[in-house]
């Protein structure tokens, strides 16, 4: 009985995989668990909750904290992205029967009624193509649990900014020796105001990546091409509306 042909997936054939892959490549990240901890940490000072600092500097560490967890939902979404990505793929390779001359050939001296009803389906096993379209139904239902998740943390990061808003109105000039940090203040403080614009930036920022994130899924279906595919993945792998240098500044003023 002979062998039972099979096919191997077309190499990549768009000429940024190089750029793909490095955009894919773990960055140094600060998890929301540590986030976490400078929370509790916060609420172990023992500060009273009266005093605008400590409660400024609290809604500044939850915001953070909120942000990393979009990081984290960011990158579990690439992930089923990239899913779908290799799913459809899979299901639009060419048939080995018709792309090659050679293998047409060799099919024809070793027709059998197995061969046949193979290639008669496409080169395409049916069990192979049932667990891809489940696949891609399994990555499409992922990327819509994170958008869901997103939104939430979108919505709480506007309630904390709109917080923090209301506490600046009381506090003084100056945060305090907590916030301390040269960001180009020239007397190495920063105020309650740059405090707020602070939050404005980086909400700002993950606000955008989010929308970026929903027009990406919104735009997924069959007809979505190799190239385009390619594009939604680079785009979502390098989350060009944030500038991590800036989060991690963010972070060190509550360290």
């Amino acid at each position: 009985r002979p062998a039972r042909p099979t096919t191997a997936a077309p190499p990549h054939r768009n000429h940024r995989t190089a750029a793909i892959s490095a955009a894919r490549r773990p960055k140094p990240k600060i998890r929301s668990k540590q986030i976490s901890n400078l929370i509790r940490m916060e609420l172990d000072r023992g500060e009273s909750s009266a005093n605008p600092n400590y409660e400024l500097r609290k809604i500044f560490t939850e915001f953070l904290a909120e942000v990393l967890k979009l990081e984290e939902l960011g990158s579990v979404g690439r992930t089923f992205l990239m899913g779908f990505q290799q799913a459809l793929e899979f299901l639009r390779r060419p048939s080995i029967f018709e792309s090659s001359q050679l293998v047409q050939s060799i099919i024809k001296a070793n027709e059998t009624k197995r061969v046949k009803s193979y290639v008669d389906a496409g080169c395409v096993n049916a069990y192979d193509s049932k667990q891809r379209i489940t696949q891609m139904n399994t990555s499409l239902s992922g990327l819509q649990e994170q958008l869901t998740k997103a939104k939430s943390i979108i919505e709480e990061l506007e309630k904390l900014m709109e917080k923090a808003g209301s506490v600046m109105q009381n506090v003084d000039e100056k945060c305090g020796n907590e916030f301390e940090m040269d960001f180009g203040v020239e007397s190495g403080e920063v105020t309650s105001a740059e405090c707020g614009s602070f939050m404005a930036v980086v909400y700002s920022m993950v606000k955008q990546d989010y929308v970026m994130q929903e027009r990406i899924f919104s735009a997924l279906n069959l007809k979505t091409s190799a190239e385009e595919l390619d594009g939604y993945c680079l785009m979502w792998s390098l989350r060009p509306f944030v500038d991590d240098d800036v989060i991690h500044q963010a972070i060190k003023l509550v360290r």
